[in-house]
């Protein structure tokens, strides 16, 4: 057998992402994994197992709590915290922290921020992604006016409008 030691890819996060983690999983930990391990408890108790839907839909629960967890625990595991991001934006290169507006093909301007692995989000009118995502490579030391090619299904260009 080798002695060779795999390398493990950093998960970088900021310092945000990096709390929403702890705080997640201190919560699973302290509060929905106890409420779930009483559900089933007072499943059992009452009896016949095979046609309990109390107690199978506890355990789906059990499994879904349990697996996101471990991905966690997995991102926790081997985080590199990414919190001074003034080198990244120099010269309004994309890079973390990075708020990029973009022209997608035919479609409205979106903005989008860069941020660590497991941070990735949507809301009303900002899109986080990781710059691990296709988009993320795609955009990533790019500047102001710089059109790229996103490999994904649809292989769409993307003008980049504006770097903060």
């Amino acid at each position: 057998m080798s002695d060779e030691i795999i390398k493990k890819k950093k998960n970088q996060l900021t310092k945000e992402g990096y709390d929403k983690l702890i705080a997640e999983r201190n919560e699973i930990n302290e509060v929905k994994m106890p409420a779930i391990l009483k559900t089933i408890a007072e499943a059992k108790a009452m009896g016949d197992l095979s046609e309990n839907f109390e107690y199978k839909s506890a355990l789906e629960e059990k499994d879904l709590v349990n697996s996101r967890l471990k991905e966690i625990n997995e991102l926790l595991d081997n985080v590199e915290i990414i919190d001074n991001v003034e080198d990244a934006t120099k010269g309004k290169k994309i890079g973390f922290w990075s708020k990029v507006t973009l022209q997608m093909d035919n479609s409205d301007p979106k903005v989008v921020v860069i941020k660590g692995t497991g941070e990735v989000d949507i809301t009303e009118d900002i899109i986080y992604i990781s710059l691990e995502s296709p988009l993320g490579k795609a955009i990533n030391g790019k500047k102001k006016g710089d059109i790229v090619r996103v490999k994904t299904e649809a292989n769409g260009e993307v003008k980049i409008l504006e770097v903060e």
